[in-house]
């Protein structure tokens, strides 16, 4: 379950990567044919903190942009 969902939230072909991967093998890992390593976890894991912190990064800059807006009128 838990590699679905950073497959839907990152994409398979983004996730595939950050695991080392290709995306055969990511499907087969989600489908249970092939074993999930504790390996496998910490890099999806890794790769959703990444993209939190670009997501939050985001937030901050728009977060400013509205700031300096209102500030200037």
């Amino acid at each position: 379950m838990g590699l679905t969902t950073a497959g839907e939230l990152l994409g398979q072909t983004a996730l595939a990567e950050a695991m080392g991967i290709d995306r055969r093998t990511l499907r087969y890992k989600i489908s249970g044919e092939r074993g999930v390593s504790d390996e496998d976890i910490t890099l999806a894991a890794a790769a959703l903190e990444a993209n939190a912190r670009r997501i939050f990064g985001l937030a901050e800059k728009m977060r400013a942009e509205i700031a300096s807006e209102s500030v200037a009128a």
